[in-house]
């Protein structure tokens, strides 16, 4: 027979013969005493059909059975079986495998020198052979390991590890290794072995060989503080179902008792996901104390926090809802449980992961929570929010919400043919406190343009705005007795702004390797004016976010954008195609008071400053590596930065990372916060995180971390010192496992009381 490589279903060989599964129907006749024909295919139960590829195969009319040999590959279903050699019953679907043999089903390879498989039933033995479990990356070796069912095995003797290669940095060996891949494996004598040397015995243990979510315990931390005491940290993972979970944790702490943790969390699809945390501490033992020693601002007893984030797209993504809540007992609460499984730095981790939103820094003593409904159509857009603001220094009874805050707005649009252009801004706020003003406002502030080009060097456009509000407030105290607390208000402007565009473009590189840049640029002139209207005769909460004053300006502004142009490789697609990229965006914006330049006594001011501050916008992105984001305004009367901010993040392919973010505000803020990641090798790194206050060199927070992160296995120890705690953290971690154990120690910083 020929030694070209065949496939049975595509004119390649003979197919196996089949038997009928139906209930009362007898086996299939015999084939007939020869080869089958090329390109026959015969089903040979109701999964499908079998399909052979071979160098060499023959089939034996008496023991019904195919003799393939030279790179064997046998297919049924999902299930793929390689090797130099093998003979398989057409009948049974036994297949008998020699030479270099691999099986691959599902989430699992089998390797070895030989194998005896029923390919039917998923049972059958694997001789100097090897497991391999993708999704956790695991392999279980040993000199015989018989597969008892589909995704069931028991190893004699035999190892276990998460490492690749055939000298792993650690292993696990013993006997009567059972594996069930969903659910657990279990070895009795077993033995904790680092490059073949045994460092910790154990007469049984477990591991999770599951490739899908299964409830079970989660790898605790323990720690120690002089807040705390001794700290043990122990979750459970529970499933509820393919698209939801939950982890139940408990906190022990022997100085302030338990506290109960648990986090619930779901994802229908991408954008329509949710995640729920609460903790829960009935009695704080620690509570008296902490406020004798100055440490807490009062003696807390019950104590809690309770967090979610909310994703949820209705339909057809025209609508989303999203929601932010972040309700927590009192002010020193996040100050103090900040690490852990279930602290402040692990929960904010998983919402950035989760959502793309954090809660709000630990350190701050006012929680905004909010529920926010978006609908879009093709020209307008609907928002909803109710926003209730937690000021934990107070009693919270005169903090102002927002209950329901509504907005309704109308994108730019042509006015049929006329040239026109309107746009639309609505919202209707109902600002409730306990003890306090409330009050219904509503606004309407409709635009009207009128865009005009002149032979595209010059664009003009004129444009009118206004606005109307309608109020029904309560005054705000016994002082505020202006006016009539139901009326109206009514407020214009008028805009005229002139720009011009102007690009070229930059030609680079060769034919094979082109590269281009444009450079646009856009000056304007604007003009500015609005009315001086009066609303002193309006109680305090009908002003609420609204200037009435005098507006009479000019303004300039450049606004600069590089893009570049280049020939190569999608990342996503790998479709080679013009690739663009805007990397530098830069504007510059001056305005000039006509008001304070006239003197206008309508302006408030004795010391007119008729030139305002020059604002700047850079944005740097030249390639992934990279990001430059900055904005700065100069005070030309006083020569002085009024304001600078800048974020910079940079890293190379090798690992290393850098990232600034600095905060200017004059007589007020001069803060950096920053974090340096050195990639000493592949699997080494050093990293240091700082908060710092330039104007005093106060440091508010500082974190040094040592990490090893191997292929299978991991040591991270880190120290921090902030204004609340001081100490260190060290945990060990195994491939396919995560971090199996923890341990730390922090203290108080002394009489601190931020």
């Amino acid at each position: 027979m020929a030694a070209s490589r065949r496939w049975a279903s595509g004119a390649i060989i003979g197919l196996l013969t089949a038997f009928l599964l139906t209930a009362g129907v007898g086996p299939a006749a015999a084939a007939p005493s020869q080869d089958p024909a090329v390109g026959q295919l015969m089903r040979v139960d109701s999964q499908g059909p079998v399909d052979i590829r071979a160098d060499r195969v023959i089939y034996e009319e008496a023991s019904k059975t195919y003799a393939a040999e030279g790179e064997v590959e046998v297919v049924r279903g999902p299930v793929k079986l390689f090797a130099d050699r093998v003979r398989l019953h057409s009948e049974k679907l036994v297949a008998e495998a020699e030479g270099r043999v691999r099986m691959e089903s599902g989430g699992e390879v089998l390797t070895g020198q030989r194998m005896l498989i029923d390919m039917q039933g998923g049972t059958g033995k694997i001789y100097d052979g090897q497991i391999f479990i993708k999704s956790n990356n695991f392999y279980l070796r040993g000199q015989e390991i018989d597969k008892v069912g589909k995704e069931s095995y028991h190893l004699g003797q035999g190892s276990f590890t998460s490492c690749d290669g055939v000298s792993p940095p650690w292993n696990i060996t013993g006997k009567d290794i059972d594996v069930d891949l969903d659910g657990f494996g279990t070895i009795n004598g077993a033995a904790f072995r680092i490059k073949d040397m045994p460092v910790l015995y154990a007469p049984w243990a477990t591991f999770p060989a599951k490739y899908r979510r299964q409830s079970g315990l989660l790898p605790p931390m323990m720690g120690m503080s002089d807040r705390d005491g001794v700290i043990y940290s122990q979750p459970w993972f529970q499933t509820l179902g393919d698209d939801h979970d939950a982890t139940f944790t408990l906190n022990f702490m022997s100085f302030r008792g338990l506290d109960y943790g648990l986090e619930y969390r779901y994802a229908l699809s991408p954008g329509s996901k949710g995640m729920m945390a609460l903790d829960y501490m009935p009695d704080d033992g620690m509570g008296q104390e902490l406020k004798d020693k100055f440490k807490n601002v009062e003696a807390y007893h019950s104590r809690y926090w309770f967090r979610m984030k909310n994703d949820q797209r209705l339909f057809n993504d025209q609508m989303n809802i999203k929601m932010d809540v972040d309700l927590v007992s009192d002010q020193d609460y996040l100050k103090e449980f900040t690490f852990g499984h279930t602290g402040f730095e692990a929960t904010n981790q998983r919402f950035i992961e989760g959502f793309g939103r954090e809660v709000d820094p630990r350190t701050s003593t006012w929680r905004q929570n909010k529920i926010n409904l978006q609908r879009y159509w093709s020209s307008t857009t609907f928002n909803g929010s109710l926003i209730y603001n937690d000021d934990l220094v107070t009693d919270n009874k005169r903090t102002q919400q927002q209950l329901p805050y509504l907005t309704f707005d109308a994108t730019r649009q042509a006015v049929g043919e006329t040239g026109w252009y309107f746009q639309m801004g609505s919202s209707y706020n109902y600002y409730y406190q306990q003890e306090g003003a409330k009050g219904h406002i509503s606004d309407v502030a409709p635009t009207f343009a009128l865009p005009l080009n002149f032979n595209d060097y010059l664009s003009l456009e004129p444009s009118f705005s206004y606005r109307q509000r309608l109020y029904s407030v309560d005054r705000d105290s016994a002082t505020d007795t202006a006016g009539s607390t139901t009326g109206t208000s009514e407020l214009w402007s008028f805009n005229t702004q002139a720009s011009t565009y102007l690009y070229r473009v930059f030609e680079f590189g060769s034919a094979e390797d082109p590269l281009k840049l444009k450079h646009a640029f856009r000056p304007n002139l604007t003009y500015s004016y609005q009315p001086n209207i009066p609303d002193d005769d309006m109680p305090l909460l009908a002003r609420q976010n609204q200037n009435q004053q005098r507006v009479n300006q000019v303004s300039y502004g450049i606004q600069n954008a590089l893009t570049s142009k280049s020939i190569s490789k999608d990342d996503q697609t790998g479709e080679v195609r013009p690739i663009y990229r805007e990397f530098l965006n830069y504007n510059l914006s001056h305005a000039f008071n006509l008001n304070d330049y006239r003197n206008d006594p309508t302006s408030g001011s004795d010391d007119p400053q008729y030139w305002g501050n020059i604002g700047q916008r850079l944005i740097l992105y030249p390639s992934k590596y990279l990001y430059l984001e900055g904005d700065t305004s100069w005070n030309l009367y006083k020569s002085r930065w009024d304001q600078i901010n800048a974020l910079l993040k940079t890293r190379n392919r090798r690992g290393d990372a850098i990232t600034v973010d600095y905060r200017f505000t004059a007589d007020n803020v001069k803060q950096v916060r920053g974090k340096l990641t050195l990639a000493v090798t592949k699997e080494w790194s050093v990293s240091y995180t700082g908060h710092k206050d330039l104007s005093d060199y106060n440091t508010f927070q500082s974190i040094f971390e040592l990490a090893y992160l191997g292929q299978c296995w991991g040591i991270r120890t880190y120290y921090v010192d902030d204004l609340v705690n001081r100490g260190y953290y060290l945990a060990f971690s195994l491939g396919g496992f995560g971090e199996l154990l923890g341990w730390g120690q922090i203290r108080s910083v002394s009489n601190s009381t931020y």
